[in-house]
């Protein structure tokens, strides 16, 4: 079978060895989409395309190096946190612009912790390049997470930041809101970083770290 042949089959065997996260993802992004064109949200075609390269990007990487069962489900909960975010009406406007505590934490900000996920992917995705020991590994995987995270949500700021340029209508909650989102972006990271951290060290058998977690 050729490389071409094979990524299918890889792809459909994947599928079948998780099939409730893919379910869910397929099902709530129909859901989500169609609420969204009902309810007259225009920019259904952003996130639609956003979540499609999203999912495109993640089946390429779980193809590469497998995945976690808690990456993907984190994952899919983030795709369907962002895509609810501006899919679902709340009041004028929309659930992405809701205060949660009035002046302190809208649901944007939330929504952020998920780049915690995105962390973790990257972790999973080069921890065999990075080939840390046994003992350092579960260090080193925390704090992969944690500037994985970081990173992935200043690019996600950068974007935003672009599209206010190009779409004046596109607003983000302005430096305030922004400011929020890293801080957010940081907790997710180090909260799904602690998390990685203990599983890691119970994969090696609880292996002392050389290096400060």
């Amino acid at each position: 079978m050729t490389a071409t042949g094979a990524a299918p089959s890889r792809l459909r065997a994947a599928v079948r060895a998780s099939p409730a996260p893919v379910a869910l993802l397929a099902a709530g992004t129909a859901g989500l989409l169609t609420l969204g064109i009902v309810t007259g949200r225009d920019n259904w075609p952003v996130y639609a395309a956003v979540v499609l390269a999203g999912t495109a990007a993640v089946a390429g990487i779980h193809l590469r190096v497998g995945l976690s069962t808690t990456t993907i489900w984190g994952l899919v909960a983030f795709a369907l946190g962002h895509l609810a975010g501006g899919m679902v009406a709340v009041g004028d406007g929309i659930l992405y612009s809701l205060w949660l505590i009035d002046g302190v934490l809208r649901y944007d900000n939330l929504q952020h912790l998920g780049f915690g996920f995105v962390g973790r992917a990257i972790w999973e995705t080069l921890q065999h390049r990075l080939a840390p020991s046994e003992r350092d590994r579960p260090g080193i995987s925390m704090w992969i997470v944690v500037l994985g995270a970081a990173a992935a949500g200043a690019v996600n700021e950068i974007v935003e930041y672009l599209l206010t340029l190009i779409l004046p209508e596109h607003q983000v909650g302005g430096y305030d809101n922004t400011a929020r989102d890293l801080v957010a972006d940081l907790v997710g990271g180090l909260a799904v970083g602690w998390w990685t951290r203990r599983e890691t060290r119970a994969a090696t058998g609880g292996a002392a770290e050389s290096s400060p977690a």
